[in-house]
């Protein structure tokens, strides 16, 4: 599986290994108690928020750089290794996660630029780039791990439109800040010159006469420190031939709006730059933040401000913007503006004040989850009760055909070039392993590109969405995966994931863990609870900041519905979910520790009254809010899960993951966490802590994210009584 477009990897690298003098290896279902546990020091620190004291006596943890903090690590990881990697069952689960990970894309759609094909694909688990110069042409390596350097990642690559040179994004994996290099693609080499300080995969793109890049920067890590908050984005233009200290900054966010995050792009001729300040969650469909505005630039064919012009405002920061396409002075926009299940509209450009928006795909009764603009059409993606439908328009919204797909799924990415005919899109579904297809505009056929020769037989298993009343009788969805003929005695291991944030929505699309479960004997359960955007804006907003108890409420209700539907039992069913998916299964765990067996929190956000302070979290206060505000405060301190460990209760089988190396959110939430509920549990349930090396917040590489996976399985299948189909 490959990392970046292909997939979001949810699990990491591996931490050391456990000591030579560790005795030998515990049976996985050995219970502990509270001496058992590394000893972690409270201090003495309050805070106090409209006349409330909050303690947080883990601060000391903060300072991630503690030689006590790195003992206290050290002494979880020996404690945790030996009871999940050293039993029989770790081996087996990785070995068929292993084998699973075979049915993934090795190869991505390849994108041609002036005759060139450049494409990603994975050989020895590592990621390389190919081009190809010609039609019949045998593909060479462009660039490799060697080029890339050791343990540095390849993010994102932008070919420019003469194919002469390419801009790529290279970073530790794992990582979330990195640089762009420039490759002469004739010569094989890099450019001297390197542009730091960029963030995540961009964004980054050539000028209209291929001699400079328009690209996103930030300022240096203060003090050094990468886990720190972001600050000082600015869009920039970078001459080839020039350096760095001589590139021009086209826009900076403005002091008022310096928390809020910045976007551009440069479609159509690319003389026309649009700037989004923006807040609010980023979208899987790149449309924005839930609150943003559009700026206009006129820029020359260098990409240098047009002489005379300044920036322009063309909306209020009162939706979320993309400008698609630019012709004849009108822009196709993709918006929630007064569509919370979103539209295309046409905006004027020539106008003197912002004219009006017009419906070029007005918003219907599913949400638009992604648009692209490719060979003179629109190319839509739809969410159907959480499902994909594809369809293409002309660009004045008349509907031409529809994308064939293979079955009931996911589709997930679609890739071309706006003046190409064909375009290509991943498709899969939980028991429908990835393919690749490829789709004509001109003649509305479809054919399959690539299908894995290692794609797994799972026809003796059955999906089905099923629908639950949550607490406030609003009906959520739930996809559930098992046996054919499977008798709901409640017997069943049950493993259900979910996530409720950040309006992304929790799709039902292939995943190795899903699929060792299934084979393993369990159930396999997607809960699409409120703050994620299956259902558009309303469905986001219905989870978010003061309201943020509706998430949990939701999932509480899977819980219930799975047993009181005879799917499993309490003591049977394990939750799992990553970053705010991880905030997401502590919170619940918390308030209903009665309803599980077992919680998987990888990464998670467990401090919601500091989560605003580092990573980006100044960027997600329009989500969650701040302690600072007296409407946010009481909630933030009722589900809080460091805030909200009880003593003496007995807490589910807990095993929580995190990355020494994480930029985007401080492993310090999974280790206070951990130091609470192992200091609070009430009975002998164990609650481990497994902290990797490397990896950050999104995964590392493929042979990492399997051990990952593994791990959380191993642990699972334990608490629950799951062993290849015996339980």
């Amino acid at each position: 599986m490959l990392a970046g477009t292909f997939l979001v990897i949810a699990f990491s690298a591996s931490a050391d290994s456990p000591d030579e003098g560790v005795s030998a290896p515990p049976d996985r279902n050995q219970k502990l108690i509270a001496s058992d546990y590394p000893p972690a020091r409270r201090a003495d620190v309050v805070d106090v928020f409209h006349g409330v004291r909050v303690n947080d006596p883990y601060r000391w943890m903060e300072d991630l750089d503690s030689p006590e903090l790195a003992t206290w690590i050290e002494a979880q990881n020996r404690l945790a290794e030996p009871r999940i990697e050293t039993n029989p069952a770790y081996a087996a689960i990785r070995d068929r996660l292993g084998k699973l990970a075979d049915a993934f894309p090795k190869q991505e759609p390849g994108r041609e630029v002036a005759g060139r094909m450049f494409h990603r694909e994975m050989v020895d688990n590592k990621i390389r780039l190919m081009v190809k110069e010609g039609e019949g042409a045998v593909p060479r390596v462009l660039l490799d791990d060697v080029a890339l350097g050791e343990g540095n990642q390849l993010k994102a690559f932008e070919p420019s439109r003469d194919g002469r040179h390419l801009a790529y994004i290279v970073g530790k994996s794992g990582a979330d800040w990195g640089e762009i290099r420039i490759r002469d693609i004739a010569n094989d080499r890099d450019l001297p010159v390197a542009l730091p300080n960029v963030r995540f995969e961009g964004p980054m793109q050539w000028t209209e006469d291929d001699g400079g890049i328009v690209y996103r920067r930030f300022a240096p890590p203060r003090d050094g420190n990468v886990q720190a908050a972001a600050e000082g984005q600015a869009v920039y233009l970078h001459r080839l031939g020039t350096k760095v200290d001589d590139d021009v900054r086209l826009y900076e966010l403005p002091d008022d709006l310096r928390e809020w995050s910045l976007f551009f792009n440069l479609p159509g001729d690319r003389r026309q730059l649009f700037v989004y300040p923006e807040q609010g969650p980023w979208h899987y469909s790149h449309l924005g933040g839930s609150r943003a505005k559009i700026i206009l630039l006129e820029v020359q064919e260098d990409g240098r401000l047009r002489e005379g012009t300044g920036p322009r405002d063309l909306t209020a920061a009162d939706a979320a913007y993309r400008v698609l396409h630019v012709e004849a002075g009108r822009a196709l926009v993709f918006t929630d503006k007064d569509a919370p299940r979103r539209r295309v509209v046409s905006m004027d450009l020539m106008a003197s004040e912002p004219g009006a928006l017009v419906d070029v795909i007005p918003e219907g009764p599913h949400v638009l989850e992604d648009v692209g603009w490719f060979g003179n059409r629109l190319v839509a993606h739809f969410l159907e009760n959480v499902h994909s439908v594809v369809s293409v328009f002309d660009a004045s919204g008349k509907p031409i055909h529809k994308v064939r797909l293979p079955g009931t799924g996911v589709v997930q990415g679609l890739f071309g070039d706006r003046a190409s005919s064909r375009m290509s899109l991943f498709f899969s579904g939980l028991l429908h392993s990835y393919v690749v297809l490829h789709h004509e505009l001109g003649t509305g056929t479809t054919t399959v590109a690539s299908i894995s020769p290692d794609a797994p037989d799972l026809g003796e298993f059955e999906v089905r969405q099923e629908w639950f009343r949550s607490k406030d009788g609003t009906r959520v969805p739930m996809f559930i995966a098992a046996r054919r003929g499977l008798v709901r005695d409640g017997s069943h291991p049950t493993l259900m994931a979910a996530y409720g944030a950040s309006s992304t929505s929790h799709l039902p699309s292939f995943r190795a863990e899903a699929a060792a479960w299934l084979q393993m004997g369990g159930v396999y359960a997607i809960a699409n609870v409120r703050g994620g955007g299956e259902f558009g804006k309303a469905w986001y907003e219905a989870a978010i900041r003061e309201r943020k108890q509706t998430s949990f409420d939701d999932l509480i209700g899977a819980g219930e519905y799975l047993v009181s539907n005879g799917w499993t039992s309490p003591r049977k069913l394990a939750i799992t979910g990553s970053s705010n998916g991880g905030l997401l299964v502590t919170a619940t765990s918390l308030q209903r520790p009665d309803l599980f067996g077992a919680v998987l929190a990888d990464v998670p956000v467990t401090d919601a009254m500091r989560r605003h302070l580092s990573g980006n979290g100044a960027q997600a206060v329009e989500q969650w809010g701040t302690p600072d505000d007296p409407m946010v405060f009481p909630a933030l301190r009722a589900y809080s899960p460091v805030h909200n460990v009880s003593g003496g209760k007995c807490y589910p089988a807990t095993l929580i993951t995190a990355a020494r190396d994480d930029q985007r959110l401080p492993p310090w939430h999974a280790y206070k966490y951990a130091a609470a509920l192992q200091a609070a549990q009430g009975c002998d349930q164990p609650v481990l802590l497994h902290v990797r090396q490397s990896g950050g917040h999104g995964g590392g590489d493929l042979m990492a994210w399997l051990d990952g996976l593994a791990r959380a399985l191993t642990f699972a299948s334990g608490h629950l009584g799951l062993s290849d189909g015996k339980h």
